[in-house]
């Protein structure tokens, strides 16, 4: 494939001013900027001391157990970001609403880098190089790239953005261009950070070579093999497992995608396998585990359809209870209403107010059972009576009698009361027996039709409520009905 936009021949960097990408030679010199006419100079492009500490990392003596030993150290407790770039970031990857914000931070380090070129600027302009590009429309993050490899002093910092440049120009097609970025890296360093960085751009270059054992002897065949970056591992993973489904183990590929799946989710995925765009990866894999997560995604919606019709047919069953219920309820509610206001009424007129509690209607009618010449109306008389300090509280209820004898003497100061206590014997005759709790209890029996009507009318009341709630249920379930039958 001819020349890309990712040519190492080409040199093109960002605008001092504007930051707008610009070409330059690679022997340096004056550019004026397109966009805002600025004019930059930018030094002569020198490799010369990156290419020797590559050459010299690849003959290093270290061997591959301790380096590796190393890596995974580093693995078990990974470098946490500058808190100004991990501000920006929403579980791990930077929101493309925050890109701006981003933009404007990576504006502003760049201009601080001119005028103290420290660490910590350094770090920041760094992190915020590898965080933005991929959100750049293509010609911009060739240009931030280089610009971040040409400025910063530290040779790690540089190592992982040419391996980012050797990515982009292995996805465009240009693999000598890959290689010729990858030429000034160390192939074999013992940072965590450049080895991930170093693997992925091999494994990118690699994959889009089709050449998928390399990219399984640079990644390893599971997660385990290689230790790997935090932030890098999901793009390695998707590498890796397309290589294994090209490489005849699609059953590995489709387990490992379709747990990723379980953990992060299909958009997730789906995602991290779009990142790797033009490179069309783990299309089998990625059509079995989306088959797979449909054919569950159906076999929730069947369960959960299937929980909310049993949910609704018990709800109108709720509604309809049986007809023995009901008489049960309207029993047990037209007692409650009964003894309730009657023992009240009771209690009051007859106990507190001393009358009869239906105002002549109930002696009436009790009086004339008591005895023969009984009739209303009522007399009360109570008092109380002391022994071995014990103290017991009395209430009696007697009729009049057809000559008045007991309504004159009830009418006396004193009368009815002695001669109730005394216990005469003409005055028992017209005692009521059982005083006021049979009249309670006739009373309750007064207030029970009335007690019924009210009961029958909250019952009809409920009932009415009932139907117009069940209509809709009704609608629902067989809605819900239809539903299960054509999952």
């Amino acid at each position: 494939m001819g020349h890309t936009l990712y040519s190492h021949t080409l040199r093109i960097l960002t605008c001092g001013k504007c930051g707008a990408p610009v070409e330059a030679p690679a022997a340096g010199g004056s550019v004026t900027c397109g966009y805002c006419q600025a004019a930059s100079r930018f030094a002569r492009r020198d490799e010369s001391a990156d290419l020797s500490a590559a050459q010299a990392g690849a003959a290093a003596s270290i061997s591959e157990s301790e380096r590796f030993a190393r890596l995974r150290q580093q693995d078990l407790q990974p470098a946490p970001l500058p808190p100004a770039v991990a501000a920006l970031l929403v579980d791990g990857h930077l929101p493309r609403e925050r890109v701006p914000e981003a933009e404007a931070a990576w504006r502003d380090t760049r201009g601080q880098m001119d005028v103290t070129p420290s660490f910590p600027v350094c770090e920041r302009f760094f992190h915020l190089t590898v965080m933005l590009t991929p959100h750049f429309e293509e010609r911009h993050r060739r240009a931030a790239l280089e610009t971040a490899v040409e400025l910063l002093p530290d040779a790690g910092h540089r190592h992982v953005l040419r391996c980012m440049l050797a990515r982009e120009a292995a996805r465009a097609g240009d693999f000598a261009a890959a290689e010729a970025w990858l030429a000034p890296v160390n192939p074999r360093p013992t940072d965590l950070a450049e080895d991930t960085a170093y693997r992925l751009a091999k494994a990118t270059l690699a994959s889009a070579r089709r050449a998928y054992r390399e990219v399984v002897e640079v990644l390893g065949f599971t997660r385990e093999d290689v230790p790997l970056e935090n932030r890098s591992e999901v793009a390695c993973w998707i590498l890796r497992l397309d290589a294994l489904e090209h490489l005849g183990r699609q059953k590995d590929a489709i387990g490992e995608l379709g747990a990723l799946v379980d953990q992060w989710g299909l958009d997730r995925v789906r995602y991290a396998i779009e990142a790797h765009r033009p490179l069309h990866l783990c299309v089998g894999a990625l059509r079995a585990v989306e088959q797979r997560a449909a054919e569950s995604a159906r076999r929730a919606a069947r369960e959960a359809t299937a929980r909310r019709v049993t949910e609704l047919e018990r709800r109108i069953a709720d509604l309809d209870p049986p007809l023995g219920q009901l008489f049960r309820q309207l029993l047990v509610g037209t007692a409650f209403i009964t003894f309730l206001f009657g023992a009240a009424w009771t209690c009051v007129l007859s106990m507190i107010i001393e009358t009869d509690p239906l105002f002549g209607l109930h002696a009436r009618a009790v009086c004339p059972r008591v005895c023969d010449h009984c009739r209303g109306p009522y007399h009360f008389q109570s008092w109380s009576s002391t022994v071995n300090g014990s103290t017991t509280s009395h209430i009696e209820v007697y009729c009049s009698d057809r000559a008045g004898q007991v309504t004159r003497l009830a009418e006396q100061p004193g009368g009815l009361f002695s001669a109730a206590t005394s216990n005469d014997a003409w005055l028992a005759q017209y005692q009521v027996p059982g005083g006021v709790w049979l009249i309670g209890v006739t009373v309750q029996l007064f207030f029970a039709p009335f007690a019924l009507v009210v009961v029958f009318a909250l019952k009809l009341r409920g009932w009415l409520a009932r139907r117009a709630a069940r209509e809709p249920l009704a609608h629902e379930l067989a809605a819900a009905r239809d539903a299960l039958a054509r999952a």
